[in-house]
């Protein structure tokens, strides 16, 4: 449990609270970890941030899972210190991941492509400063607010307020997982083709995969081993989709402010630039026909393993939802 990612020890007879607790901890101490270190530290290694925005993530989808079990008011406060540090987070990520890919691109490591080539890696480092400035905000204005909140809300779980609380963690994991299933493979099977639909695809399955790392002991182990790869491996198919289509549209943006600024200087850039642009757009339809062949392999998956024959103790619940 050290990444804060697989949670063991847990039955599906397993009070919800004491379930809680444990999740929480977890969750919350990796966040805990890399925030000072992404925020003092972010050049020293990459992963920091990384490690940070992941662990933002899913602390907040344990917030999520438990939240009708934790008093309200600290559960605002904790959502919205993890929403300021996680978004802080991503934008310094998706910096480092654009300047990690900038000296491999084709276009960008010929003769024509080198000036190209130093112009974004100036540019880019320059966002990136600039992220790492609002990263450093974030962590003092949301850091205390999250350091008590974390500290404290594991010892606050409390009894369901809703009208029929889950009394297992088994009970709690149908209910999640159930929902998030159905929704994340009735939105793949809408076959999106745009990248706005594909990205909210891509949340669906990060939802899904993070609920999955947290109830995977109320399951067979089809879901860990077969399931779980196959979510995990489209929200990486479709985050280097959405990447390339940021890419696309950030290039676009840069190139029609430096024609305009600097006409001289873009007749040197532009080949790099162009190459690189025609790059992302060729990735975006590879991954375009990736996730058609993904799909395939997911509706044969879903076909062989259904969620309900995989629960330990179906009886905890009453019947799964059409």
């Amino acid at each position: 449990m050290a990444d804060g990612k697989w949670i063991t020890g847990l039955t599906p007879e397993t009070p919800v609270e004491e379930a809680a607790r444990l999740v929480l901890t977890v969750r919350f101490e990796v966040v805990r970890r890399y925030l000072p270190l992404a925020a003092e530290k972010p050049y020293e290694d990459s992963e920091y941030v990384h490690q940070l925005r992941v662990g933002t993530r899913r602390a907040g989808a344990a917030l999520k899972v438990f939240g009708d079990y934790l008093p309200k008011k600290h559960l605002k406060a904790a959502k919205k210190s993890l929403r300021t540090l996680r978004r802080a987070a991503g934008g310094a990520r998706d910096w480092d991941v654009f300047v990690e890919n900038l000296p491999a691109a084709r276009p960008l490591t010929t003769a024509a492509g080198k000036p190209a080539l130093d112009f974004l890696l100036g540019y880019a480092i320059g966002e990136r400063s600039a992220a790492q400035t609002r990263l450093v905000d974030a962590a003092a204005e949301a850091g205390p607010t999250f350091a008590e909140e974390s500290t404290a809300l594991p010892d606050r779980v409390r009894e369901g307020r809703g009208d029929s609380p889950e009394e297992t963690f088994g009970g709690l994991a149908h209910k999640h997982l159930d929902a998030l299933f159905a929704e994340f493979t009735a939105a793949a099977q809408a076959d999106p083709t745009d990248p706005a639909d594909l990205h909210q695809l891509r949340i669906r399955a990060k939802r899904l995969r993070y609920a999955i790392e947290i109830f995977a002991e109320c399951f067979a182990p089809p879901l860990k081993e077969h399931l779980y790869p196959a979510v995990e491996g489209v929200q990486e198919l479709l985050g280097e989709t959405q990447d390339a289509a940021v890419g696309v549209r950030r290039l676009d943006q840069l190139r029609e402010l430096t024609s305009l600024v600097i006409p001289e200087e873009w007749k040197r850039l532009r080949r790099g630039v162009q190459g690189l642009v025609r790059g992302l757009t060729a990735k975006l339809k590879a991954g375009r026909a990736k996730f058609q062949e993904w799909r395939e392999e997911w509706e044969k998956l879903v076909a062989e393993y259904p969620l309900d024959s995989l629960r330990l103790v179906p009886e905890l619940v009453g019947e799964s939802p059409a």
